[in-house]
């Protein structure tokens, strides 16, 4: 989502047409999701084994230089992009695409729910007065011994400290919608300090990853993980509620200056 983000944020920018190179996805392991959201359908998905004859009928036989992204902080010469480039990296950076938010976020309207339990959900956060989504991940996280030394996990004292920060004067009306890839272990470890709770897991779904995502969404309040879908569900609720991110999203020495958090989020 961040590298779509960006890549239409240039595209709208020099009034371009955005094409996505698919080809990543070839070997299986993860899926392509974005054509889930409705309003994303303006872009073409190329597979690279396309990918050159779509150039040439653009009359783009010539190679496109290619723009790596230099580090994870924002990188300001994008701003000088003038022409036709294929963006390679990861671009998690709000500035990427903050002037164009609106466009972004109308891309990103979900579709409607195709599970009744998450429509049962939505329903339930939609009257409550202070839903509060939080996102505990664990999964490769944890189980992934390169990617836990990378970004580490979100400890049981951050979500003390980040209830206790939602919580203010709310406390009498907050209801807890928790949001995880272990529901096992999270009921057995998540306090939940005796808030109405839901523990929202429609795992067993096909379209659970972007209802999960949809239903964050829906939430005032946010209670994020260093995970960029927690990161896009809090960023895409418009809720104007409060958000606590964790101060470092990366356990890695070199990488812990990097934060891709937004300055109106809560950071601890």
């Amino acid at each position: 989502m961040f590298q779509y983000a960006c890549g239409r944020a240039v595209a709208h920018r020099l009034n371009a047409r955005l094409y996505l190179d698919l080809s990543w996805f070839k070997d299986g392991e993860r899926m392509f999701l974005l054509d889930a959201f409705p309003n994303v359908s303006h872009s073409l998905y190329a597979q690279k084994t396309k990918f050159k004859k779509i150039m040439q009928r653009m009359g783009l036989c010539t190679p496109i230089p290619t723009v790596a992204e230099p580090y994870y902080s924002y990188w300001s010469e994008i701003e000088n992009i003038r022409s036709s480039v294929r963006l390679l990296g990861y671009w998690q950076n709000e500035r990427y695409f903050f002037d164009v938010s609106s466009v972004i976020k109308q891309d990103f309207i979900f579709p409607n729910f195709s599970c009744s339990k998450a429509e049962n959900i939505a329903t339930k956060i939609r009257t409550c007065v202070s839903s509060v989504g939080i996102h505990i991940r664990r999964g490769d996280y944890v189980e992934n011994h390169i990617t836990n030394c990378f970004h580490g996990i979100c400890s049981m004292e951050y979500y003390e400290k980040a209830l206790q920060v939602i919580a203010g004067n709310k406390k009498a009306t907050m209801e807890l919608y928790i949001f995880s890839d272990d529901f096992e272990w999270v009921k057995n470890n998540f306090d939940t300090h005796g808030y109405p709770s839901v523990f929202v897991d429609i795992s067993h779904h096909k379209d659970a990853a972007y209802h999960d995502m949809h239903l964050m969404s829906l939430c005032q309040h946010h209670i994020i993980a260093n995970s960029s879908f927690s990161w896009w569900g809090a960023w895409l609720s418009g809720k104007n509620g409060r958000v606590v991110a964790p101060k470092l999203w990366f356990a890695d020495e070199v990488m812990k200056k990097y934060n891709p958090s937004v300055m109106s989020w809560v950071a601890i």
